[in-house]
């Protein structure tokens, strides 16, 4: 791992430790085993540091990588295959790459959202991630209706967006209730939503 990388690393794992982004530089040199002009050499100061831990763990982690998603089976399975992988994807934590430990990306994101670092651009990527959510399931469910798995008389569009509010409501569930059984409340959920809109 390069130098640049390790004090991204070590400065999360300090923020997480202290529930706080306010972390001197003096706990950054200690915690890396820098001097400040080590440190000052691979950024200008905290804020680049700090813009650097959004970049890697909110801004890149937050994009879905859709070609990962295994699609077999039927609609139902191939609909809730995809939700499971979204959802996983950020539940399942945040890899800390220097110290093989994974980091519960709950607190990453309550923590970098409070911080007002995590505005504009993660807003605009939250946006297109979610975008490319329902252009991904709208082919899903398209491809249902023609194989006559799901019914006719609900558009597209409306089953789609009970999809995502399904998901959506999960994933709320998981930032507030950290204590919550997700894959049972998933499960649950999904079994409801896709009796309303298999066919009949």
């Amino acid at each position: 791992m390069n130098t640049k990388d390790m004090i991204v690393e070590k400065t999360l794992k300090l923020i997480l430790e202290k529930g706080t982004i306010d972390i001197s530089i003096s706990e950054i040199r200690n915690a890396t085993g820098l001097t400040t002009g080590g440190i000052y050499y691979h950024f200008s100061d905290k804020s680049d540091i700090f813009e650097a831990i959004l970049q890697k763990y909110m801004v890149d982690y937050i994009k879905i990588d859709f070609d990962q998603i295994i699609l077999e089976g039927s609609s139902r399975d191939r609909i809730h295959d995809t939700l499971s992988y979204i959802l996983n994807h950020f539940i399942n934590g945040v890899e800390i790459e220097s110290i093989n430990e994974n980091i519960n990306y709950r607190d990453v994101v309550l923590l970098l959202t409070a911080t007002g670092y995590a505005e504009d651009e993660v807003n605009s990527i939250v946006s297109k991630t979610g975008k490319d959510i329902k252009i991904f399931l709208t082919d899903l469910v398209e491809d249902g209706k023609k194989k006559n798995e799901i019914r006719q008389d609900f558009s597209t569009e409306n089953i789609v967006e009970s999809l995502v509010m399904m998901y959506m409501g999960i994933q709320y569930s998981w930032l507030i209730f950290s204590n919550e059984d997700n894959d049972f409340i998933f499960e649950k959920n999904f079994d409801i939503t896709w009796q309303a809109i298999k066919s009949q």
